[in-house]
């Protein structure tokens, strides 16, 4: 039988299977449910730095009065409500640590530098064996351009790491104007990982009732190709490990991120679809390709489809007058 093990930001795991941040990991009994389905590693849920600020403004609110009588009052509410969000967080890396033997991965969201310091090291001492930033500032403000952004991503990371003790993998989006460029940059700054890619909420409009609502949150298996391509395409020329996000469904779908040169692959809307359990089906498929095909272990196909391995480096490019797959027709 194929040996399922891998290595992903120096954590052994036993496959590559990593249950993304969300609802599945919320509790320590979501992980556990995640582990004994078969997972080789969690996300937690994330802390949301969005939230703790909205939170912090019903705070600021409910003290306006006390913060007109005394100077210190707004430090205070500040201070008060962001450490109480993050101990709530910090009893959840505890229990999920106390829960399980496999790999637990802290997961902050957040938007701006500075602050979340002493949260790599609060969470690294509760247990987490790694932290996932997840960052994304949507590029809408058209007084700044691509590189002003870009630095709010390798300062977060900077900031991060410089203070933590374990791993840092860094969850982006694609909005960069120089996408690879972006992640060789993201790499030499410290991160041991890039997760490809950032999932992030869609908007969609009601034409009746004229109203902005939220797009399809699950995701489609489709949704893989594009985090397949760029990681075939940077696996071998970025000094960090990365991992497949959005669109691994099965087994076909893990094999291919593993074929690009991924060394693990998140996975939350399939589980949502099927139940944890499906992680077991995901992984047998795996095996018997494996099988089928003689690999003795992961690392031996890792990057066998990249394009540091193929002799065909434009197709990797390519983006127009693409050849179909039906006869001889073209797309322009």
């Amino acid at each position: 039988m194929a040996d399922l093990s891998t290595t992903y930001m120096g954590l052994k795991l036993r496959n590559p299977i990593v249950v993304g941040s969300s609802g599945l990991t919320d509790s320590g009994e979501g992980v556990k449910r995640c582990e004994d389905a078969g997972a080789g590693a969690v996300v937690l849920k994330s802390i949301f730095e969005e939230q703790i600020l909205a939170e912090l403004e019903d705070l600021r609110d409910v003290g306006s009065e006390l913060e007109f009588q005394h100077a210190e009052a707004a430090d205070y509410i500040t201070r008060y409500g962001r450490e109480n969000a993050v101990d709530h967080y910090i009893e959840l890396v505890r229990e999920a640590r106390d829960a399980v033997d496999i790999p637990v991965i802290a997961s902050v969201h957040c938007v701006s530098p500075g602050g979340w310091v002493e949260f790599a090291e609060r969470v690294a001492a509760a247990g987490a064996d790694a932290i996932e930033l997840n960052v994304y500032v949507l590029p809408s403000d058209i007084t700044m351009d691509g590189r002003d952004y870009e630095e709010i991503y390798v300062d977060i990371l900077a900031d991060v790491k410089r203070a933590s003790p374990v791993p840092v993998a860094l969850k982006i989006g694609r909005s960069f104007s120089g996408l690879a460029h972006m992640a060789h940059d993201l790499a030499g700054a410290g991160a041991d990982a890039l997760v490809l890619f950032n999932r992030f909420a869609r908007i969609d409009f009601d034409t009746e009732a004229m109203k902005v609502m939220p797009g399809p949150y699950l995701s489609h298996p489709d949704e893989l190709l594009v985090p397949l391509r760029w990681i075939s395409i940077l696996y071998g020329r970025v000094p960090c490990d990365m991992a497949a996000s959005t669109g691994v469904h099965d087994g076909t779908s893990l094999l291919k991120a593993i074929l690009g040169g991924a060394a693990a692959a998140q996975m939350c809307s399939a589980l949502y679809r099927e139940g944890v359990e499906h992680i077991g089906a995901v992984l047998d498929g795996l095996e018997q390709w494996m099988d089928g095909h003689d690999a003795a272990d992961i690392a031996s196909i890792r990057g066998r489809m990249s394009r540091a391995s193929s002799e065909d480096g434009e197709a990797y490019e390519r983006v127009q007058f693409m050849k179909l797959s039906v006869g001889e027709t073209k797309a322009t």
